[in-house]
């Protein structure tokens, strides 16, 4: 399996996860037609893709969704609850929906939902497991839960969110309910929460990682791996051990060899 980010951040986000029979998307919030750029950058094309993924239904993460689902008639997946919320934004075809704690395949993948918190109905994070790897996805989540840390068992690759540096934000512009609201458990994680699970995750065997959703008003591309790569440096891991990668807003990641 090889991972490519599309975009990461509140501007737009979507991630292709390519096990050479099938591709999967996680989100797809970009508009349309910037999505189809981002794809042919990246050397795939719309009409490759297997199926789509939805964690939430916060515009980000959902805005080509009616293209995807109607124009295109790629599946779109995802748990009964998000299916609502997105319905009462948008019409749409049918989805295909799944149950929390139930599997399914698609494509030769093998998809496994689990719940994070964020400020959405029932926001979730997936793991994507093939014969020979594993890729765990999650990001916008107010804390660093039990099921994530769960699912990451055994990956090869996990993308996890790294949103502010804490100082950044609460001296930053941001109004006081907006920086309640990110600060909050429901909200997001901070570069050094981030990195606090990088560590424990690294810990259990997982040797490749890339930080996402960072925010454009309180962090930093650099920022954010430095106190990632510094907390794992701090606890004895040496240069080469670990690969950190960090997703940007506006431009495509290289391709991700997902190990075993």
């Amino acid at each position: 399996m090889r991972v490519c980010v599309l975009g990461s951040g509140s501007k737009g986000n979507a991630v292709l996860a390519d096990n050479g029979d099938g591709m999967v998307m996680i989100d797809c919030g970009l508009r349309i037609d910037k999505l189809a750029v981002r794809l042919m950058q990246a050397n795939r094309a719309l009409n490759r893709i297997s199926a789509v993924l939805i964690t939430h239904e916060h515009q980000d993460h959902i805005a080509a969704i009616t293209e995807i689902a109607d124009g295109y008639n790629i599946p779109v997946y995802v748990n009964e609850m998000t299916a609502r919320a997105i319905r009462r934004q948008k019409p749409l075809a049918a989805f295909r929906t799944f149950s929390l704690g139930e599997g399914f395949g698609i494509a030769g993948f093998e998809i496994q939902p689990f719940r994070i918190s964020h400020d959405a109905v029932c926001p979730v994070g997936y793991a994507i497991g093939d014969k020979q790897s594993k890729f765990v996805y999650a990001t916008d989540m107010g804390f660093v839960g039990c099921d994530f840390l769960d699912a990451t068992e055994g990956a090869g690759l996990v993308m996890i969110e790294s949103n502010h540096d804490v100082d950044m934000l609460t001296q930053g512009k941001y109004p006081p309910f907006l920086k309640r609201r990110i600060l909050s458990d429901r909200g997001h994680i901070s570069n050094a929460t981030c990195a606090d699970a990088v560590l424990r995750i690294s810990q259990k065997g997982t040797r490749k990682f890339i930080l996402g959703h960072l925010s454009e008003e309180n962090n930093l591309p650099e920022l954010a791996f430095w106190t990632t790569a510094q907390t794992l440096a701090d606890a004895g891991a040496k240069e080469g051990d670990v690969l950190l990668k960090v997703a940007a807003q506006h431009t495509v990641s290289d391709w991700i060899e997902v190990e075993s």
